[in-house]
């Protein structure tokens, strides 16, 4: 007969109504009674429970790991903490293994107090309060390896002479074992710590989650010890850790490069990295890059080294970034000559930096050619703080001097109205005033008008960038989740530029003026550069232009305006060749910023002029700016002028392919004899072809070489900044495959 209820034949048959439950369904059991029923069900399944997680002598575990776990459970069931307390061990491997009650045995400091009862202690300083929590326990749980597969238990003891702690999440919250015991919660906390959240926002998340603080087994400091816990991981191991990423990023980059230098005790001194996006970018926007070295928080001490420039939208992107034992100038040509090679040849036009003495010599040895700024900002600044008496005393002074500095259009008019102003304040004997005049061909804007700076006359964007890593790193940070997060950081930067490559693409921003030269800037310019120079449009309305000669020379006189008491000059020349289309102003705007001036748009606007000559049109801040970038390596690479880049290209378009069919002949013998063969027949080819020995470069040779013969082994930096030593070896990657190394 089948147990299940016909609910139709009840409905149908002789039974009353009021004899059914409403709740149940069923005749002659009220609710009240099945609740009776579950209840007693449930007290059963509590005693089986609690049976079940009772361990006994002759019970097995698959692992040693298993059975942690289920003790543990059983622990914090019953309200204790638990630790492993020995293991034996034999040629096989571990044999047994026991596990204890946290408080078993007695703590040193109890010890010493049973030994010395009485005794007055004849330190000097006062010791810090600590507690006991060790009470000689006997419980435990011992478990030995049957069969060399199967754990187990031989004996167990489960006597506590000390209070068990009761069973809320509250109060077992502290017990040692319980903390973090789920690898999920642990990747949550490794996954929020790489996003720089606090330890304590991190716990108030993971509460929020849980319903509440007293539904979590750890506190705030299980955060920060989990944390330090996966710092202290790569100690010893931090740059083998870094290498091992950076060959990884290799193999997915064909590109990427990185660089090494060593000390003779085989530690790490120098690390530079590029990925393989900055050196192509290098070579549509490396005509300005700014280097700085102000930020050093890492746990060894090392300055980090960003190379900057600034892209088609003016924002910021990383062009390589090394991080330095020592700020040398030995050490700094090594890093030029590394981040030379890295950028395939090619010197920017321009750097800025800040006054460092060893840097600025560097500089001359390894980018001759190169024009070499100091930071005005860094100078200001630090004037703020030599002169800040001097500025109490003299309330305009400060602003008289910015104006000098930034309004003289030419050398002869900035050391003139300089002289002027030292004159009139009598400042003839200040010494720091003294010293920036001294200075003054290294950083004041009027000895570089002629120079392209892309709008960068300050080291402001590393600054930025300095207050931003700030943001994410620590004097804790080591130099594998350094260059983590670093990567993340420039991550972030491509997809900025790409999300403003598509709103420049998809959407058009408003004119504001009825010039038809405003339409044909709006059609060139990325959105970001197009607002600057309708903001160059909008000044151009406060001059006025007054005709030297006709198609050749004009002046633009701009009013003054007498409330904002702010001296600027009076007039600018701008010189017309219209059969050339070249509008030159003696402000030196377009040659300096790469856009033209208000007071050469004037003159275009009064001439009528409908369209910007393409000689203005610099293609670098132009929507198509980064097009080359984008393409393939195997197109890229017809149109490299440079032959490194050349080489570079190809080796890029031809790497995926070589190591994937070396990952395929790798899976059978069959297959890898066929490839192994087939590709020596294709070596002796190619090196008769182009890879003849008696034509190869030198330095490729003795790379080759070392490739073959040499293990470089590194070790990690000291814990502190170590100045540079006299003897050093390096190690720098090749553009082609990099060989692995083997480190401790």
């Amino acid at each position: 007969m089948s147990d299940d209820v016909d609910f139709n034949s009840i409905a149908t048959s002789n039974t009353h109504i009021e004899d059914i439950d409403p709740y149940t369904g069923f005749e002659g059991i009220q609710a009240d009674d099945c609740v009776v029923i579950e209840e007693e069900e449930d007290e059963d399944e509590e005693e089986k429970t609690e049976e079940i997680l009772q361990p006994y002598v002759g019970m097995e575990f698959k692992s040693e790991v298993e059975a942690y776990n289920f003790y543990n459970s059983y622990g914090g069931y019953k309200g204790f903490s638990i630790r492993k307390n020995s293991r034996n061990s034999s040629s096989k491997g571990v044999t047994s293994v026991a596990y204890v009650c946290s408080k078993e045995g007695f703590s040193k400091r109890k010890k010493q107090e049973s030994m010395n009862l009485g005794n007055s202690s004849n330190r000097k300083t006062p010791e810090k309060e600590t507690w006991s929590s060790r009470t000689g326990c006997k419980a435990y749980l011992r478990l030995k390896l049957i069969k060399g597969v199967i754990w187990q238990v031989t004996k167990f003891q489960d006597d506590h002479n000390h209070n068990l702690v009761p069973n809320t999440s509250a109060k077992r919250r502290n017990l040692q074992s319980q903390k973090l015991r789920t690898d999920n919660i642990k990747q949550i906390i490794s996954h929020l710590t790489d996003q720089n959240i606090e330890s304590s926002k991190i716990l108030a998340y993971i509460s929020t989650l849980e319903g509440g603080k007293d539904n979590i087994p750890f506190k705030r400091k299980d955060v920060s010890n989990l944390i330090a816990m996966d710092t202290a991981k790569l100690l010893g191991r931090d740059v083998e850790t870094t290498l091992m990423h950076f060959q990884r990023k290799k193999e997915e980059d064909p590109e990427f490069f990185y660089a090494i230098d060593v000390d003779e005790d085989g530690c790490l001194k120098h690390i530079f990295w590029a990925d393989g996006r900055s050196r192509r970018a290098y070579l549509e926007f490396g005509d300005v890059v700014t280097f700085d070295t102000t930020y050093n928080t890492n746990m060894y001490s090392m300055p980090l080294a960003p190379f900057i420039g600034v892209n088609h939208h003016r924002q910021s992107i990383f062009f390589g970034m090394a991080l330095l034992r020592a700020e040398t100038t030995d050490n700094f040509c090594w890093l030029f000559q590394t981040w030379l090679k890295a950028m395939y040849g090619k010197h920017p036009l321009s750097i800025i930096t800040d006054q460092d003495l060893a840097m600025k010599n560097a500089i001359k040895i390894v980018f001759p050619n190169t024009v070499h700024r100091c930071c005005k900002w860094h100078v200001m600044r630090k004037a703020k703080e030599k002169l800040a008496s001097l500025y109490g005393l003299l309330p305009t002074f400060k602003t008289e001097m910015e104006l000098v500095i930034n309004y003289s259009l030419t050398v002869s008019d900035f050391e003139t109205r300089w002289v002027t102003m030292i004159e009139k304040h009598k400042l003839k004997d200040n010494k720091h005033l003294s010293n920036m005049y001294e200075k003054r061909s290294e950083w004041v804007p009027a000895y570089f008008r002629d120079v392209f700076f892309a709008d960068m006359s300050a080291t402001q964007r590393s600054e930025s960038m300095n207050a931003l890593l700030k943001m994410w790193l620590t004097s804790h940070t080591s130099i594998y989740k350094f260059v983590m997060k670093i990567d993340g950081m420039i991550e972030s930067i491509w997809q900025s530029e790409s999300d403003e490559d598509l709103i420049s693409m998809d959407k058009e921003p408003h004119l504001w003026s009825m010039y038809d030269i405003e339409d044909h800037a709006r059609e060139a310019y990325t959105k970001r550069v197009f607002r600057e120079f309708k903001d160059l449009l909008k000044r151009s309305t406060l001059g006025k232009v007054v005709e030297k000669q006709r198609d050749v020379l004009y002046e633009v006189n701009i009013a003054q305006n007498p409330k904002k008491h702010i001296w600027v000059p009076e007039s600018y020349v701008v010189s017309v060749d219209k059969e050339n289309g070249t509008f030159s102003c003696n402000c030196k705007g377009f040659e300096f910023e790469g856009l033209l001036c208000s007071h050469a748009l004037k003159v275009m606007c009064n001439l009528g002029i409908e369209q910007l000559p393409p000689y203005y049109i610099l293609k670098r801040w132009c929507k198509n700016a980064n097009s080359e970038i984008m393409k393939p390596v195997n197109e890229r690479s017809r149109g490299a002028a440079n032959s490194q880049a050349l080489e570079m290209f190809r080796f890029a378009a031809l790497y995926p392919k070589l190591n994937y069919i070396g990952k395929l002949a790798s899976k059978d013998d069959r297959v890898f004899n066929i490839v192994e063969a087939k590709l020596g027949e294709l070596l002796s080819q190619v090196s008769q072809l182009v890879l003849n020995e008696c034509n190869q470069p030198a330095e490729l040779q003795k790379s080759n070489e070392e490739d073959q013969t040499h293990t470089l082994v590194v070790n990690d930096p000291p814990l502190f900044q170590c100045k540079g030593r006299k003897k050093m070896c390096d190690y720098i990657s090749l553009d082609g495959p990099v060989p692995i190394v083997e480190l401790k």
